[in-house]
């Protein structure tokens, strides 16, 4: 299917479950909130658990854009026998954002994703009427994370491993080729809490929030970005389309992932099937050195999309992509 054979749009479920029990948020009731894409067949070939980047919500896997279809991972992959959560993360879109904004950082997000990765599992394995009244108790469940999303996808498979394989699109653990440094800080000095690497880490994320730092959920503008976030054969109303769903997010999470060495640490323990993705104009100066990092999984399959930039769902050549995902998925 290329991108000019749309799927007929279906409107999704939606799903919103309490991981409250998994948090150190006490008193406060917390939710995840997600969206379901039913699967073309009874039986579907997995679930995938959708995560989207910094700045995003779970609309980064469903958009809808007038005069201009085919651009719906989850419909997509639906289609293609999949049933697809597109979720929002912890302090992100419609689940909740805890009034301790600084303690939603890796360690909370990724305890609330396995959290609501652990329930989707039990509720297909008694066929929950939400997830289509079908008792799927050995359904493999794959984790699928777009750039910070899929940093925080890594951490949550190696601290929890509730996944049974996981897809890392657009995160690269290495050298950043693009990145946003605020005045001096490559010159940032350390101090006994954190050091020079986290100073810079925080100096970098301040760059990109600008004014929008002391929010603790701090909505990016995008429009700096839109050289490598797209290529340029990217129509402008898509590029609008998508900027107008900008999400607000956590500061600590984007210190963490912008912290030298630290998410690598992660993908060393991971030892599940990796499908690793990359624009060839995405983040990464060489997308080839990231599988390396993986060293306790014997299955890491890498792809690099042709006329991609970061934002591959948006790319001319997405579809290449999805069905590439959707083709290892089968084969796991």
């Amino acid at each position: 299917m290329n991108s000019s054979q749309a799927v007929a749009h279906r409107a999704a479920e939606e799903l919103a479950l309490d991981v409250s029990a998994a948090l150190p948020f006490e008193g406060e009731p917390i939710l995840l909130s997600g969206s379901v894409h039913a699967p073309v067949a009874d039986v579907p070939h997995a679930v995938l658990i959708c995560w989207a980047g910094g700045s995003y919500a779970r609309a980064y896997w469903d958009m809808h854009i007038p005069g201009h279809p085919g651009y719906s991972f989850a419909e997509h992959l639906s289609a293609r026998g999949f049933l697809v959560l597109a979720v929002d993360h912890l302090g992100v879109g419609a689940s909740t954002k805890p009034a301790e904004g600084d303690r939603v950082n890796f360690e909370t997000m990724s305890a609330a994703a396995a959290a609501f990765t652990d329930q989707v599992r039990a509720l297909l394995a008694r066929g929950a009427p939400e997830l289509g009244g079908v008792a799927l108790p050995d359904v493999p469940i794959f984790g699928v994370g777009h750039s910070l999303g899929a940093a925080l996808t890594i951490a949550t498979q190696a601290d929890h491993r509730c996944y049974d394989a996981i897809v890392a699109l657009g995160f690269t653990h290495g050298p950043k080729e693009i990145s946003v440094r605020a005045a001096g800080a490559a010159e940032a000095g350390g101090d006994a809490q954190g050091g020079a690497a986290l100073q810079t880490a925080i100096a970098q994320a301040r760059a990109f929030f600008g004014d929008a730092w002391d929010d603790t959920y701090g909505l990016i503008d995008r429009a700096p970005h839109h050289g490598w976030l797209h290529r340029p054969d990217v129509p402008d109303a898509v590029v609008a389309a998508d900027d107008a769903q900008a999400a607000a997010w956590p500061r600590q999470a984007y210190v963490e992932a912008l912290l030298a060495g630290h998410s690598a640490t992660f993908a060393r323990r991971v030892s599940c099937p990796v499908f690793l993705g990359f624009g060839d104009h995405d983040v990464p100066p060489v997308p080839h050195d990231d599988a390396g990092f993986y060293t306790a999984s014997d299955d890491v399959t890498l792809c690099v999309l042709a006329d991609s930039a970061h934002c591959h769902n948006f790319a001319s050549t997405r579809t290449r992509l999805w069905d590439r995902i959707a083709t290892w998925a089968i084969s796991i």
